[in-house]
């Protein structure tokens, strides 16, 4: 009977997260109610409420979901990095914009990344600069490869230099999903006259 209530609780979980990701995307945050979500869930309000309080605890979990599929697209890049610097660090940046444009929009990622800062200390803050601290660190690995083949100065500190280049992706990141302009292929751009400049600036 344990079991079967565990199943039914999974079950419900699922078809509120899938109903929320729904909302947010058709409507955006504001118009998205915890009403809408469990009306479209076909659970009660009360049953939303009893599993994640708020919206903004269903956008923790969804940015949690979320978090586990880049992840696992982190390790593909991981297993095959390009050959250069510069390529790696697009690709890296490229499947980070990738991901988050196939899971919610732009605009509703303006409000993950507001609540981000405003709940900075709450369980959603830490989960959001947790993951933060693992894709730094996923960059780090994908270069102590880059390191091995030859194609970064063996003197480099990859700590330093994986946290110096995930906090440049993470500001072209804001860029771009702050306008709903800004192009794919723009970004894209930026970043990699961004790491040009970088690597051009030393006299050697």
């Amino acid at each position: 009977m344990s079991n079967l209530r565990e199943r039914q609780k999974e079950s419900r979980r699922r078809n509120i997260l899938r109903a929320a990701r729904e909302q947010l995307v058709a409507n955006g945050f504001d118009a998205t109610t915890i009403e809408t979500i469990a009306e479209a869930a076909e659970v009660s309000a009360v049953t939303v409420y009893n599993y994640y309080g708020t919206k903004t605890g269903l956008l923790l979990a969804l940015v949690s979901e979320s978090d586990s599929l880049l992840l696992e697209r982190m390790q593909e890049l991981l297993k095959a990095p390009p050959a250069t610097l510069q390529q790696t660090f697009s690709a890296f940046a490229e499947i980070i914009r990738q991901h988050a444009l196939s899971f919610l929009t732009k605009a509703v990622w303006r409000q993950v990344i507001a609540a981000s800062i405003i709940e900075g200390g709450s369980q959603f803050g830490r989960s959001y600069a947790q993951l933060d601290r693992e894709l730094a660190r996923q960059l780090t690995k994908i270069l102590e490869k880059l390191k091995a083949r030859g194609s970064i100065n063996p003197r480099t500190d990859l700590d330093v230099l994986g946290d110096s280049l995930f906090q440049l992706q993470n500001a072209r990141f804001l860029q771009f999903i702050s306008s709903d302009e800004m192009t794919n292929e723009a970004v894209d751009r930026y970043l990699r006259e961004d790491i040009e400049a970088l690597l051009q600036a030393s006299p050697d």
